[in-house]
């Protein structure tokens, strides 16, 4: 895996957290008792690609080809989460405004919450990469 993968990989995962941004303000207008569990989602999101604006630019290029691997698959396992959580928004959106907050009192709070604990897993191990780039 070379360096140039890497950052397409983080290019493609920051547009993908810029499209779920939209979906999950769109939800949030919809269902407002999903406010707190997805502004804790969107605030993962917003930092997870901040470190992908980091590792693009600067972090790539200088990192071993072992972590470079790692870091790519990482990225992979990022995009499968944010995609997780567009899935799991739109199986809770629609139906009316009293079956979306049951529904999502009922399974969305929590799968939610296990979607965005693991993005910031995924956040902090790439946090690592970074600063593993910057030495």
């Amino acid at each position: 895996m070379d360096p140039i993968s890497v950052a397409v990989g983080c290019g493609s995962l920051i547009s993908l957290i810029a499209k779920t941004s939209i979906t999950i303000n769109s939800f949030v207008r919809e269902v407002r008792g999903a406010r707190a569990d997805l502004d804790a989602v969107s605030r993962e999101l917003h930092s997870l690609s901040n470190v992908l604006d980091l590792l693009a630019d600067d972090g790539a290029v200088q990192l071993p080809e072992q972590l470079t691997a790692q870091v790519s698959s990482i990225l992979q396992n990022c995009q499968g989460v944010v995609a997780e959580i567009e899935v799991a928004l739109k199986a809770h959106a629609g139906g009316g405004n009293v079956k979306q907050r049951v529904g999502w009192a009922w399974t969305g709070h929590g799968d939610m919450e296990k979607l965005r604990s693991s993005l910031e897993a995924h956040k902090s191990a790439l946090n690592i990469a970074v600063d593993m780039a910057s030495l």
